[in-house]
């Protein structure tokens, strides 16, 4: 039987270091080779030409999510997992929306990344329960428009509506609007609110 040719692309060493003794337990596995941060990894997996990608999200250069985008521009072809300690909404979606056809949480069991890598070398996907509940939710929820983002994003940053218009090009009453929406959208009782529920989302992260 042919072994299943698996990729680890995650920035920390020790990870990376420990999937591939983990995975040489495995006959049916053979670990092929790894890149410490999302920045080529489409010339990276061209090159070791896997199976399966193993693909964290965090990552200092490029983070897994654009990176995701960047091999499956490449190769559509090419199965990935995201292997990651990120488990919120946005990051979920983004992923299983761009391609991904498993996603897993490093604090699950070992066995759970072995069975993903053969469920989606197979064909098949990998997403659990949680997981897909957190994607749906996320897929029939109110959609922030981009200069909402942008206005959610400066409100992050501490800004008031005065400053947050300037930015944006638009009166302070424009601002407000925006704001309100992004309230309405998140179901936030006010702004320091709209900002925690954005974080916790994972539509933006902490300053």
């Amino acid at each position: 039987m042919k072994a299943i040719r698996v990729a680890v692309i995650d920035d920390h060493a020790v990870v990376r270091m420990g999937l591939k003794y983990a995975l040489m337990v495995f006959k049916d596995i053979q670990f092929v080779g790894e890149l410490s941060d999302g920045e080529g990894a489409a010339q990276f997996v061209a090159q070791v030409s896997p199976d399966v990608v193993l693909l964290d999200i965090r990552m200092p250069k490029r983070d897994g999510v654009a990176a995701l985008g960047d091999i499956l521009a490449a190769r559509p072809a090419q199965k990935v997992v995201m292997l990651t300690t990120v488990g919120t909404e946005e990051a979920v979606y983004r992923s299983l929306t761009l391609g991904a056809k498993g996603y897993v949480l490093k604090d699950s069991r070992p066995q759970d990344i072995v069975d993903a890598i053969r469920t989606v070398a197979g064909g098949g996907e990998w997403v659990p329960k949680d997981i897909r509940d957190l994607y749906n939710t996320r897929l029939h929820g109110p959609e922030l428009t981009p200069r909402e983002l942008e206005a959610l994003t400066l409100l992050s940053q501490g800004l008031s509506n005065r400053e947050i218009a300037t930015r944006l090009g638009v009166s302070e009453d424009g601002a407000k609007i925006h704001l309100k929406h992004i309230n309405e959208k998140l179901g936030a009782k006010d702004r320091v609110d709209a900002v925690a529920i954005a974080i916790r989302k994972g539509i933006i992260t902490p300053a």
